[in-house]
């Protein structure tokens, strides 16, 4: 839905194959395991100080408030903690596009940090690669030997390590996980709507698509309002209702979130029969008015703008930089505005969503070791100190006594970080002192959300967002890994597909084709190899079934 005649699609295919080419010239030949021989005890610090550089871009909430994540103080207990000091080494970039080009100078140029932090879904062929062209090494034997922490995790966890593993069982990141008693909220993301329209207007919240279009209906119609408003950069299957149809959109970067599994076969949405429903459906409310008219070219600022201002009704949106950011700037100048969370849209009433935003338990963020390393061991041993309870706490918490405190045995932010004395939104004070809100290493705690989310309709939101989560998980595509090979091939189709669905689904939408015309772009499509693409993400599905 998120489309423009002539709108250029990013070229992340060639980006990412300019990438491969520099990470093939990087380190080959190097790789090395420098687990074995290693005689340093599993259950206690380094005996010797080490200095260990790690590469990682930086969150925008971090370097909203700091030049280095090595001045948290988070970061320096967890030195004193391990005898480790990690000295960070940021990307200078203001998009992910600039974090895989500098990732990529970094590796031709053979400079190679100890270990790097990133969601590896950036690099083609991911960590299984880079292992294969020597730019990192394996962790398996480190793993064993000295981090007990994640070994007991992963044992207790069959699915947690068939997902850190690789189709050949190695392992190649220190993971970001969410796991255990405190690792339950897998979304943060979804619809949401102005309740006090709603409430004003005597409507109950939208679950089927006929009661959505109602609900949007009203919202123009007595509120003179933009009643649903959209991101272009938001990927179709999770910002708008393919979903209810059974089948996923189509993002505007070319990826694999447009495949979903059906009784274990892959499919991609796009092409099915079920996605012309869900177009004519599109068409129609366009053309009603009921969708922003500008939805092909609102970037965050614009939809933040309408949002804000109150000129729309609903959206795609986030537990915290939505609800959390939109409502009190709302009610700055209409104190009874409200926002809610609504649950992904159905057909008909009593069907239970699919295509809900989850992630699982390991999300491809995690810590790899460099071939320059020479300090492995030592390494893996600091990171898995993120996953002892006591390291847990602190990455989550920070420091007691500084940014939390016990209340009857649970940690309590202090006001240091809910009501910051620089004022500092609570997502940046706590980047200033911890890492909890953004993918790294270790074990996440749900016990910084119930204080992250302050907003009753943000707790609220949690639950109703994760009613269904567990559903995502019988249709979305498992963590799989593709070969070099593969992952060229497929990313050259997509790139190719995605550019053509974002001109004539938008043209569609906006009434400047119509529905029946979609017939010949599948077919095109097919042309353009698309089964081939789906062909080698069965195969990855495959490997994965059976690691």
């Amino acid at each position: 839905m998120k489309r423009r005649p002539q709108l250029k699609v990013l070229p992340i295919a060639a980006t990412i194959l300019a990438l491969t080419l520099a990470t093939a010239c990087g380190n080959a030949g190097s790789t090395k395991d420098a687990a074995k021989g290693s005689t340093v005890p599993a259950a206690t610090a380094s005996n010797e100080p080490v200095k260990v550089t790690l590469w990682t871009p930086m969150n925008p909430n971090a370097k909203a408030v700091v030049k280095s994540l090595n001045e948290l103080p988070m970061v320096k207990e967890w030195a004193k903690k391990t005898n480790v000091t990690f000295d960070f080494q940021h990307s200078s970039g203001n998009t992910p596009q600039d974090d895989v080009q500098q990732y990529g100078v970094m590796v031709a140029s053979n400079n190679l940090p100890d270990s790097m932090l990133w969601n590896w879904n950036s690099v083609q062929g991911g960590t299984s690669k880079m292992f294969k062209d020597g730019t990192i090494i394996k962790l398996n034997d480190l793993i064993e030997k000295n981090a007990p922490n994640l070994k007991k995790i992963m044992d207790a966890n069959p699915q947690i390590a068939k997902q850190i593993k690789a189709d050949n069982g190695d392992i190649y990141a220190m993971p970001h996980l969410k796991v255990g008693q405190y690792g339950q909220y897998k979304t943060f993301s979804g619809m949401v709507i102005r309740q006090d329209w709603l409430d004003e207007l005597g409507l109950k919240s939208p679950e089927t698509m006929d009661e959505w279009e109602t609900v949007l209906k009203a919202f123009k119609e007595k509120k003179g309002a933009i009643p649903f408003t959209l991101n272009k950069s938001y990927p179709m299957s999770f910002a708008d209702f393919a979903g209810a149809y059974g089948v996923t959109g189509m993002s505007t970067i070319a990826n694999a979130s447009s495949f979903y599994i059906d009784n274990g076969k892959v499919k991609f949405g796009p092409a099915q029969p079920e996605f012309k429903q869900y177009l004519t459906t599109m068409q129609k409310w366009y053309k009603e008015g009921l969708i922003d008219p500008d939805f092909a070219s609102n970037d965050s600022k614009t939809m933040d703008a309408k949002v804000t201002s109150g000129k729309a009704g609903a959206f795609y949106g986030f537990i915290g930089g939505s609800i959390g950011t939109y409502t009190p700037a709302l009610q700055k100048t209409d104190p009874k505005a409200k926002l809610s969370a609504v649950q992904y849209p159905v057909l008909k009433k009593g069907d239970e969503p699919k295509f809900v935003q989850a992630s699982w338990e390991y999300d491809n963020i995690g810590t790899v070791i460099t071939s320059a390393n020479k300090h492995a061991a030592e390494t893996v041993k600091a990171l898995d100190y993120l996953y002892s309870e006591e390291g847990a706490m602190l990455k989550n918490f920070g420091i007691e006594g500084q940014t939390y405190t016990k209340v009857d045995g649970q940690p309590k932010y202090t006001d240091l970080i809910l009501k910051n004395p620089d004022n500092l939104p609570i997502s940046q004070a706590m980047a200033k002192y911890f890492i909890a809100n953004y993918g790294f290493s270790g074990l996440d705690d749900d016990r910084y959300n119930d204080q992250y989310y302050q907003l009753p309709a943000q707790k609220d939101a949690v639950k109703l967002y994760a009613k269904y989560a567990n559903n995502a998980y019988k249709v979305m595509l498992p963590p799989v890994v593709l070969s070099t090979d593969e992952a060229k091939e497929s990313a050259k189709i997509l790139n190719d597909v995605s550019t053509l669905l974002t001109e004539q689904i938008t043209k569609i939408v906006m009434g400047a084709a119509k529905v029946e015309d979609y017939d010949k772009t599948v077919e095109q499509v097919k042309k353009m190899n698309m089964d081939r693409a789906v062909e080698i993400y069965q195969a990855a599905t495959d490997r994965y079934n059976k690691r």
